[in-house]
């Protein structure tokens, strides 16, 4: 596992490469915790970008950060434990919540995809929310027996 500092630091060279807020957060967060996802799970991160394919819902970097969540705490059984996983979605969305005070891309984007303030500013909300999942990942794994 490598330090919060790389999670930030990878996140941010994945935004600088052009992916989207959900694509960055799950590739700074993933790689920080030494999971090497397949194409197709990175791919599954696209659509997430811009709200929900820029419907402007749920933040991206949000839901990119919670899918690293699961694929660090999540279950591989119908039957397997869900409860590590849920809670540190939960904290992720309720801390997210908290320090941007929404978890909506239309009020935290102000509906412009295109100017450099939208840069700075998304770029800005993808590296906390990575560090905010790489932090939860890591308390809840410390949590386990």
């Amino acid at each position: 596992m490598l330090s919060e500092e790389e999670c930030v630091k990878h996140t941010g060279e994945c935004w600088d490469k052009g992916f989207n807020c959900a694509e960055s957060a799950l590739r700074g967060v993933c790689h920080a915790q030494g999971i090497v996802l397949p194409p197709v799970a990175l791919m599954m991160a696209t659509p997430f970008g811009g709200g929900v394919g820029r419907s402007e819902d749920l933040c991206g970097a949000l839901s990119g950060a919670i899918l690293a969540i699961g694929a660090s705490l999540g279950r591989t059984e119908g039957k397997g434990e869900k409860g590590p996983s849920y809670q540190a979605a939960k904290k992720q969305h309720d801390m997210f919540l908290q320090r941007f005070g929404s978890t909506s891309c239309k009020v935290l984007n102000k509906g412009d995809f295109k100017s450099n303030e939208h840069e700075r500013r998304c770029k800005e909300l993808t590296l906390e929310s990575a560090r905010m999942a790489y932090r939860i990942i890591n308390e809840q794994k410390a949590r386990k027996p």
